[in-house]
């Protein structure tokens, strides 16, 4: 008969040691679904201070002025949200504070925001980055973009990765928004044109 137990016993402990797995995995998907930032996402969040840096638009701004940065989503503001939150740890860039928020595509689009200083892109916007191109180009507002091929469209910043990560630009986006960089910041950047 203890021949008959061992099995069972095993087979409880195994059921223990399933559920108690399930448990751990269950309590960690609240952590999981706070993860850290995609890394196309880490990597724009991390360069675009050197990227506003570099923008001579700058000069339109006091020290007394905030520089409004907004993180532009399509449905998922807790990515913006997120970001928002990284940016606010530098808390100032050339000695002007940072006023960053997350806003939607549509309400950002549906508002004469002034004065414009930078949108990110917050996730990607398929069929409607040319809306938000366009949008950006009449306000002057620098627009970056993390998402691969969204500089090929027509946004004015990004970054290109190979064995190194460089600035990526839209030189003719860039004209058209009558935006002007650092010429040390364009020496380093890949120009797209």
């Amino acid at each position: 008969m203890n021949r008959g137990r061992r099995p069972m016993m095993r087979s409880s402990s195994g059921i223990g040691l399933v559920f108690a797995l399930c448990l751990l995995s269950a309590a960690g998907t609240p952590v999981l679904a706070q993860d850290p930032l995609s890394p196309r996402l880490q990597i724009g969040i991390n360069l675009l201070p050197a990227v506003i840096a570099a923008n001579n638009g700058l000069a339109k701004f006091t020290e007394n002025d905030s520089l409004p940065i907004y993180f532009v989503y399509l449905e998922n503001n807790h990515i913006a949200e997120l970001l928002n939150r990284s940016i606010d740890r530098i808390g100032e860039i050339k000695q002007r504070q940072l006023d960053a928020r997350a806003i939607s595509l549509e309400e950002l689009l549906a508002r004469d925001i002034a004065p414009m200083s930078t949108i990110f892109v917050a996730e990607p916007l398929v069929d409607r980055l040319g809306e938000l191109i366009e949008y950006s180009k009449a306000r002057r507002a620098l627009l970056f973009s993390p998402f691969k091929g969204d500089v090929d469209r027509g946004v004015a910043s990004g970054f290109h990765v190979t064995d190194r990560v460089r600035p990526l630009v839209n030189l003719e986006t860039l004209k058209q928004s009558k935006i002007q960089l650092k010429a040390f910041f364009l020496r380093i950047a890949v120009k797209h044109e």
